[in-house]
């Protein structure tokens, strides 16, 4: 009998994680919806609604899969791989569904990395493509939040006290993010010396183990985000364009709920619905449950009763929301990166290339030998042994030469 693979168990436990806290949510949700959760007011909803609108609904979910591919490609393309787009968008199929399963989407970025490197793309242009594209990511929320806060300054006054403090959590550590990700470009120093104490304060706690490796690391990422300055300012539209291909994706997830809402209740205001389910999204997306569980159900529940009364209407909402902006993708992106899997292996393997071709301005850091794998780091001893009979054999050789001198003397 085969044993499972380590990578197949860790996609299995991650998957049971995930219906373990769908089961609490919805029995949660069960326990406290005063009856109003249930099939029949959901079937009510369903029949209610205008079918084309959650038609709309369910394109507007994979119009976002289809953007994050555009935006990787168009970035790849500049780094210089001449990829396909449906390629581009198998890898955002895989973010979006590693990062549906794991633990503050943890799992995303590793898993399009490595479809990426499987198709021919150097490692140091697909760490640097999603390099972009997180960073974009990041700036589309913010740019989104303050978009919320501009068309309804008021309705934030209306939340409850906890969804007050998502909000301003989840704006506050994309805030930080990304002033974090302009300090590796701009202060490296400032952030490699404040980033080396903590370090070394958490090594006097004996919390960290490996200072060297966290070290390493800590230089390997900065100098990362630093290098990535270098193509950012001989691209200058680069990065805007990904910003705005991000921010299109981030609108479409938001038009999920529009579309959703106004199938049942068309003469609710548009931007009332647009403003809530931003507040929503930048509510749960920081928080370290997978596809935020539980908080996601929450803000709905308590920021949507500002303009419905109705609690079943309320409810049945966020439950086919949730079904196609979640558990719907999920099934799309995990179907189609299992299908771009399977052709992978089924075609002839890329040669990588010799050398990786880097644009202009764009210097790709060493990647230090403490942060390798054990494979990698066992290469070199390896060679070296392998050297080391060659350089005996010449003193061999140098001795039957002797020999055949002396003979000759003789002679």
């Amino acid at each position: 009998m085969k044993k499972v693979s380590k990578k197949v168990r860790k996609q299995l436990i991650n998957i049971s994680v995930v219906l373990v806290l769908v089961g609490i949510t919805i029995t949660v949700l069960c326990v406290t919806g005063n009856k109003e959760l249930n099939f029949k007011n959901i079937g009510a909803f369903l029949k209610a609604s205008n079918p084309w609108l959650l038609v709309t609904s369910v394109l507007c979910m994979i119009a976002g899969i289809i953007f994050e591919g555009m935006c990787i490609h168009m970035i790849s393309r500049r780094f210089g791989h001449k990829g396909r787009l449906i390629s581009s968008i198998a890898y955002s199929s895989a973010d979006i569904y590693y990062s549906a399963i794991t633990p503050s989407a943890t799992g995303g970025q590793p898993a399009a990395a490595y479809y990426m490197v499987k198709d021919g793309m150097g490692a140091g242009t697909a760490s640097f493509t999603l390099l972009v594209n997180a960073i974009a990511y990041t700036a589309a929320l913010l740019i989104l939040s303050a978009c919320a806060f501009a068309i309804r300054p008021h309705m934030f006054g209306h939340f409850n006290p906890l969804v007050k403090f998502f909000i301003i959590f989840g704006i506050s550590m994309q805030a930080v993010l990304l002033g974090l990700f302009i300090a590796c470009m701009f202060c490296r120093r400032v952030v490699l010396k404040v980033g080396n104490g903590i370090i070394t304060l958490l090594v006097k706690m004996h919390i960290v183990k490996k200072p060297d490796k966290w070290r390493d690391k800590l230089s390997y990422e900065v100098e990362k985000y630093r290098s990535c300055l270098g193509a950012i300012r001989k691209y200058k539209f680069l990065f805007l364009n990904s910003i705005l291909l991000t921010l299109a994706q981030r609108v479409v997830r938001v038009l999920i709920s529009c579309c959703i809402c106004l199938a049942v209740a068309p003469e609710t205001s548009f931007w009332d619905v647009f403003v809530l389910q931003s507040f929503v999204i930048v509510g749960y997306t920081f928080l370290p449950v997978p596809g935020g569980t539980g908080a996601f159900e929450y803000l709905y529940l308590n920021t949507y009763n500002v303009i419905y009364s109705s609690d079943a209407f309320i409810y049945s909402a966020m439950i086919i929301m949730r079904i196609v902006s979640y558990y719907l993708s999920i099934i799309v992106s995990g179907l189609f990166t299992l299908s771009y899997h399977v052709y992978q292996m089924r075609r002839k393997p890329i040669a990588k290339p010799a050398e990786e071709t880097v644009p202009e301005g764009l210097e790709i850091p060493p990647v230090p030998i403490s942060l390798l794998t054990d494979e990698e780091s066992e290469e070199q001893p390896e060679q070296a042994e392998q050297a080391e009979p060659a350089e005996a054999e010449e003193p061999a050789e140098s001795s039957q030469t002797e020999e055949e001198n002396m003979e000759n003397e003789k002679q």
